[in-house]
C-alpha cells in the first residue's frame, strides 16, 4: 500500500499530460501531429474507390443539370419529368473569302438538310478569314437513330450524283438539292461540313473535284475530336478519314481470314 501511494503521488506531480476520461468507454487522446501532404500520383479527398467517385460525379452533374434520365444522346428527362431536346451541332468551313459565295453555299446547304426534315434552330455569326460557321439543327422528336438515318440519306444523295438510277423520291429530292449546292458553288475548291456524325467535304486536285460524304465511324469521330483543326484542312481531312476507313476494312478482312 505504501509503494502504491508513492507511485500515485509521483504521477500526480509529473509534468506529463493528464489523461482524462471521455463520456464514452475508453480514454481520449491528445491530438495527433498532422501528416504531411501526399505527393506523387496520390489523390486527396473523397472516396478512392473508382465506382464511388463515378457515382459522386454523376450525382453532382445530375444536381447541376437537373438531369435524371438520358433516353438517348439527343433527349434527356429532367427532375420535373419534362423531356429536353439536345440539338445537333454542325460546322461548315469554306476555303473562300467571298462572302456572297459563302452565303449562297450556306443557303443551299440548309435546303439539303430540309429535304430530310432537318432545320437550323440556332446559329453563330460566321467567322471571316476564309469562312467558318457553327450552327445547330433541331432534333425535334427524333431519336439518335432517326437522326443518323436522315444523315445517311444525305450521304446517299451525294453518291447519287454519280449514279443514274434513283430508287425513291426522297433520294431524288436530296440528290437534286446536293447537285444545286455543288453547281452553284463550284468555285469553292475546298470545303468541309460536319452535321452530327455526317462529314460532307470537297477538295480539288489539279482541277478535278473530289467529293467525300460519309456518316463517320466512332474511330473517325475520335480522330476529329483529337484534331479539330482538320476541318479547316479539307484535303488532309479527307485523306485521314479514308485512311481510317481503309484501316478498319483491312482489320475486318484479317479477322475474317483468321476465322474470328
Amino acid at each position: 500500500m505504501e509503494l502504491r501511494g508513492k507511485i500515485k503521488a509521483k504521477l500526480n506531480n509529473s509534468t506529463l499530460p493528464k489523461i482524462t476520461f471521455s463520456g464514452r468507454s475508453g480514454i481520449s487522446r491528445p491530438p495527433r501531429t498532422p501528416r504531411p501532404p501526399r505527393t506523387g500520383n496520390a489523390t486527396t479527398g473523397g472516396s478512392q474507390n473508382p465506382r464511388n467517385r463515378k457515382w459522386i460525379l454523376k450525382r453532382i452533374l445530375g444536381r447541376a443539370l437537373k438531369v435524371v434520365q438520358i433516353k438517348d444522346e439527343l433527349h434527356i428527362i429532367d427532375v420535373n419529368n419534362q423531356e429536353k431536346k439536345i440539338d445537333v451541332e454542325c460546322q461548315i468551313y469554306l476555303d473562300t473569302d467571298n462572302i456572297e459565295l459563302a452565303e449562297k453555299f450556306y443557303k443551299n446547304f440548309k435546303l439539303v438538310l430540309k429535304t430530310v426534315d432537318l432545320e437550323v434552330s440556332k446559329e453563330n455569326e460566321a467567322i471571316i478569314g476564309s469562312w467558318w460557321k457553327k450552327f445547330w439543327v433541331d432534333s425535334k422528336n427524333f431519336t439518335n437513330k432517326e437522326i443518323v438515318t436522315r444523315l445517311e440519306k444525305i450521304e446517299r444523295g451525294a453518291e447519287l450524283q454519280y449514279i443514274d438510277k434513283v430508287q425513291s423520291e426522297v433520294d431524288l429530292n436530296t440528290a437534286n438539292a446536293i447537285g444545286v449546292l455543288l453547281r452553284e458553288t463550284k468555285d469553292i475548291e475546298h470545303f468541309s461540313s460536319l452535321v452530327g456524325s455526317l462529314l460532307f467535304a470537297k477538295t480539288t486536285i489539279n482541277g478535278e473535284a473530289r467529293i467525300f460524304a460519309q456518316t463517320l465511324t466512332q474511330g473517325q469521330l475520335s480522330i476529329l475530336k483529337e484534331n479539330p483543326t482538320l476541318l479547316q484542312r479539307p484535303f488532309d481531312l479527307i485523306l485521314k478519314m479514308e485512311e481510317e476507313k481503309n484501316r478498319v476494312l483491312l482489320e475486318d478482312k484479317k479477322k475474317l481470314l483468321e476465322g474470328k
